[in-house]
């Protein structure tokens, strides 16, 4: 009895024993990670552009502005033109200058900020003074979403004059990435241009020669160059005395001759005529005081006008004036006439 129930002991251990030693197989596991990609698309957000504000009134040569504010959503570094349009509307209201309008000296200047080099440029016809600064004019910081722009320019010359009257208006435009645009939408606030007037003599001397006793106009003829530069209407005026405001004659070292303001000198006396043209006819006989010799002057190019074409005439009395050279100050002035 004893023998078997080791024997069985021995087996059944040896049992376990071989059970123990044969491989058990690992779990298989599934992959415990996996991605899927996202994406959404934000559309192209239109520019808005807030209602301009200019400088009222503006003065041909001095500092001026627009200013506009400017919102993109999609930031304002997605910008690639702000474009401010200043022009003049003859009958006061907005009337829209068009996507391509043509700068004209008179009326239209097209002043642009381009991302590309943040310049700010100016386009006004040519010759023309009208200027931008690109010092003063500024932009916001492109990472925000509103911010104003300021063109900071100058009117040239002939600028088109609106005395009291609201006929200067801006159209901005704004473009971006993705060529959308948005502008001001026909609304504007109206500005107005004071009057501008500039007269050149490009004559240091008219020098009439030997002039002789009892010569009439017709005898002693000159010619000025004289430019006249307005942005509106005027009046050309002259005057002449002996370099001192309202003495009435011309001289040389104690030595006088005196001015006759009728076109008849007599003894001791001469008389000098002036038009804005070569026409003796139409000509004015000259005072200490100005007097107009082209009252219908209009709106000029920048060039001026008539430039070169101002006639002079001298007429001498029969005796009393001493041989010698006598001198003289012949003046010319603008004046608004609105």
């Amino acid at each position: 009895m004893k023998g078997r129930k080791f024997i069985s002991i021995v087996a059944t251990l040896g049992l376990v024993l071989a059970l123990a030693l044969v491989p058990v197989a690992s779990p298989v596991m599934a992959d415990q990670n996996q991605t899927a990609k996202g994406s959404f698309t934000v559309p192209t957000a239109v520019p808005v552009v807030g209602i301009p504000s200019v400088t009222s009134p503006m003065t041909p040569q001095a500092q001026a502005w627009v200013n506009v504010t400017v919102t993109d959503d999609n930031i304002l570094s997605d910008l690639v033109t702000v474009m401010a349009v200043l022009f003049y509307d003859a009958d006061g209201s907005y009337t829209d200058p068009g996507a391509s309008p043509a700068p004209d000296t008179q009326t239209l200047a097209i002043m642009t900020w381009y991302a590309s080099n943040d310049t700010f440029t100016i386009k006004s016809g040519s010759p023309s003074t009208w200027s931008i600064n690109n010092t003063t004019s500024t932009h916001p910081v492109l990472t925000n979403c509103t911010g104003d722009w300021k063109f900071s320019f100058q009117p040239g010359k002939v600028a088109t004059e609106t005395p009291g009257s609201d006929r200067w208006f801006a159209k901005v435009t704004v473009t971006d990435l993705e060529s959308a645009s948005g502008s001001n939408n026909n609304s504007a606030t109206g500005s107005t241009m004071n009057f501008y007037g500039e007269i050149n003599v490009n004559t240091a001397t008219v020098d009439f020669g030997t002039v002789n006793l009892g010569s009439a106009f017709a005898d002693n003829a000159e010619t000025a160059d004289v430019a006249n530069i307005a942005n509106g209407n005027y009046t050309e005026n002259a005057k002449t005395d002996n370099g001192t405001p309202g003495v009435a004659h011309w001289d040389n070292t104690g030595t006088t001759v005196a001015l006759n303001t009728t076109g008849t000198p007599g003894d001791g006396e001469f008389s000098l005529a002036v038009d804005d043209t070569i026409t003796l006819n139409s000509s004015v006989n000259m005072t200490t005081g100005y007097q107009a010799i082209n009252s219908a002057g209009v709106l000029t190019s920048e060039d001026g006008y008539p430039s070169g074409d101002h006639g002079l005439w001298l007429a001498l009395g029969p005796s009393g004036i001493p041989a010698n050279v006598y001198n003289g100050t012949i003046y010319f002035q603008l004046e608004d006439r609105t």
